[in-house]
């Protein structure tokens, strides 16, 4: 019994040394989606229990596992219901969206990068690969307003599918066992939100978001938004295989 836990540790010491494991790569849709949640249906004096955002972003400096260097555009309609009416803080979201860009290979993985993926990155594989990704979402949550503050959680499930000589270069490094792929191209991962803001009286909101993609691997990203009475918002985010951006949009209340 101790030999064979001495071999197992000594087998695991070996692998890690020479370099003998499989780096993983993952669909570009498998990232947070960057859409501007309406904090409140009161934001300009709406007594509507219905809204429709529409947003547009960009971003840059793309970082992610084993993937750097990437740039993205895209953009995102979300449709929000309030089922007990505009008062209440309870909501349903979807949302649809989709993005293209380049992104280069790295190896971020420590000890996870075997010899042959490292000598085929220092041929071809910095070279930026563009993808394209389609990005869909359900979820349900609530926002409470605790005097001028705003409290909100939200939970649900994202569905994403793409290709591109990104996810064609993936197939590749799997098919040649230089690299394991976490997907197909499409998949699921499900979705958490954690939210901050304050109340600016008739100047708006201004409102932190945190968003969590889990599922194997945890993907996280940050929005800094305004929303303006007039339904326009905008602002500043970070996020995982997205990068660090801008996004702008507008809100419709029915």
């Amino acid at each position: 019994m101790k030999k064979s836990i001495l071999f197992c540790m000594l087998s695991t010491v070996a692998l890690s040394l020479c370099g003998c494991l499989n780096p993983h790569l993952s669909s570009m849709g498998a990232s947070p989606m960057i859409v501007a949640h309406q904090p409140s249906l009161a934001v300009n004096g709406d007594t509507s229990s219905l809204t429709l955002s529409v947003d547009a972003y960009g971003g840059a400096k793309m970082t992610g596992r084993n993937i750097k260097d990437g740039f993205t555009g895209g953009g995102a309609v979300a449709l929000s219901y309030r089922p007990l009416g505009f008062a209440s803080p309870l909501y349903v979201e979807a949302a649809f969206g989709g993005k293209g860009g380049k992104a280069s290979l790295e190896c971020s993985e420590s000890g996870k990068c075997n010899d042959g993926y490292n000598a085929w990155l220092s041929e071809v594989g910095k070279k930026k690969y563009s993808f394209w990704n389609l990005q869909e979402r359900i979820s349900f949550g609530a926002d409470f307003d605790v005097g001028p503050v705003i409290l909100g959680l939200g939970v649900g499930a994202q569905i994403f599918e793409g290709g591109g000589d990104f996810d064609d270069i993936r197939d590749y490094l799997d098919k040649q066992n230089l690299a394991d792929n976490e997907d197909e191209g499409y998949g699921v991962k499900l979705y958490s939100a954690a939210r901050f803001g304050a109340r600016l009286g008739q100047n708006g909101v201004v409102m932190l978001e945190s968003d969590f993609m889990w599922l194997k691997t945890l993907n996280i990203g940050i929005m800094l938004s305004y929303y303006h009475p007039s339904g326009f918002h905008g602002g500043v985010f970070a996020a995982e295989k997205v990068g660090y951006g801008v996004n702008f949009g507008k809100t419709f209340s029915f």
